[in-house]
């Protein structure tokens, strides 16, 4: 067991011996950040704590409807003096949480990290990092049956549940492990709303959505390496001509993994540095995780995201090409 690592166990036991908490989320956050965030407000509430979460912007339209109240987008190191015990919530490094603009080495409050990533750092003074994990809300939920007495209402259930979806792509994805779906299962028991999650995660987009995804499949899916890679650059006219808000389109690089063929998939969007770009893999052969860290980023094995610097696009898709290129060929 690496220093500072803790089991979910211990955490359920740190978490009784504290009472006002701050849970973090990272920065632009995504189904499992945002579904473990609201999941731990509620479970802290319920069992007789105080919590607020930390989300640094406006939440996707998806997810309004399973937002907490106890949440604000910004804070000041005198902000936390009101609080006990942070605990940071699928962040793998302080720099993408939404606390990146306090000097972490700073911060007076003891600091639990729990998290799923591969290239976690191991931060905090308690580090419960599982890399086996389907998701983070799939570590929450062990803590939180570690909890002796502890109440894991309805509504913590469906918040879990939509970590555990949204991570999983609906138990789609090669992390859908026996133990995860046991977990949904016991999660179903407890009243989740399984069915109400997968409507509004996989069945409401918008028209002016799925017209953006229509014409970017149509005029800007581009492929090389005999069709294993294929990658989207999303052009900001597009953006502005459907009026798409791109927290919205959290799902759209799998329009990408189901082509046939493709072994490595992307998009590309530009950014003031460069190009923000995300990947993703359809084999565990294939590590994008690999080529994201070498491009500024990290991530998973198999889902994985970067940034090119570079000032035109020809540039940027040069150097991702032979990234792409060399992880394909290294087998």
């Amino acid at each position: 067991m690496m220093k500072n690592s803790v089991t979910p166990k211990d955490v359920a036991e740190i978490i009784r011996q504290h009472d006002n908490f701050l849970v973090v989320a990272h920065e632009n956050p995504d189904g499992d950040a945002l579904g473990s965030t609201f999941a731990l407000i509620h479970f802290l509430h319920d069992n007789g704590k105080t919590a607020e979460a930390l989300i640094p912007e406006k939440l996707p339209e998806k997810y309004l409807d399973f937002a907490s109240s106890d949440c604000r987008t910004e804070m000041i190191i005198s902000d936390l003096n009101s609080f006990d015990c942070i605990i940071m919530l699928d962040i793998p490094n302080p720099q993408r949480a939404s606390l990146s603009h306090i000097d972490f080495n700073g911060i007076p409050l003891p600091v639990i990290n729990i998290d799923h990533h591969p290239d976690n750092i191991f931060y905090a003074k308690w580090n419960l990092v599982d890399s086996k994990a389907a998701a983070t809300a799939d570590i929450l939920f062990s803590i939180f049956r570690e909890s002796k007495g502890a109440k894991i209402k309805p509504r913590t259930a469906d918040l879990l549940m939509l970590g555990i979806v949204m991570d999983t792509g609906g138990f789609r994805f090669d992390n859908t492990s026996p133990k995860v779906l046991r977990h949904a299962a016991e999660l179903l028991e407890m009243k989740a709303d399984y069915h109400n999650i997968i409507k509004k995660m996989f069945f409401s987009n918008p028209l002016p959505q799925q017209q953006f995804q229509a014409e970017l499949q149509l005029k800007h899916l581009r492929t090389a390496f005999n069709g294993q890679f294929a990658w989207f650059f999303i052009p900001p006219e597009l953006v502005r001509k459907y009026n798409v808000d791109m927290r919205n389109t959290e799902g759209l690089i799998e329009a990408l993994r189901a082509i046939r063929g493709t072994e490595i998939v992307a998009i590309m969007q530009p950014r003031d540095q460069g190009f923000k770009l995300s990947l993703r893999s359809k084999s565990p052969r294939y590590s994008v995780g690999t080529i994201a860290r070498k491009l500024n980023g990290g991530g998973h094995e198999m889902a994985a995201g970067g940034l090119i610097k570079a000032s035109i696009l020809e540039n940027a898709e040069k150097i991702l090409l032979t990234h792409v290129e060399r992880e394909l060929n290294a087998l």
